[in-house]
């Protein structure tokens, strides 16, 4: 192999190890982005889970003061007709 041949053979792979660099750097950081962004979704879903156990906790109670109120309304007494 030539001087030059050899030569141009270096360059090309210096280009190369750049143009991977250049890559692992972006892909790191689209990796770094990746895992805040599932973090947040995370959150958000805990959260999500929390407000649907209190709305789930507040529909029970409003179905029972419904059920007392038609037991009432119908003359029976607030735990007597409707069984759940």
């Amino acid at each position: 192999m030539t001087n030059e041949r050899m030569q141009a053979a270096i360059q090309e792979l210096q280009d190369a190890m750049v143009v991977m660099a250049h890559i692992e750097k972006r892909q790191s950081e689209i990796l770094r982005s990746h895992t805040e962004q599932l973090a947040e979704i995370d959150r958000h879903r805990l959260k999500n889970e929390e407000h649907r156990h209190r709305i789930d906790q507040n529909l029970a109670e409003i179905t029972e003061k419904l059920n007392g109120l038609i037991g009432y309304v119908s003359g029976q007494g607030p735990n007597d007709g409707l069984k759940q």
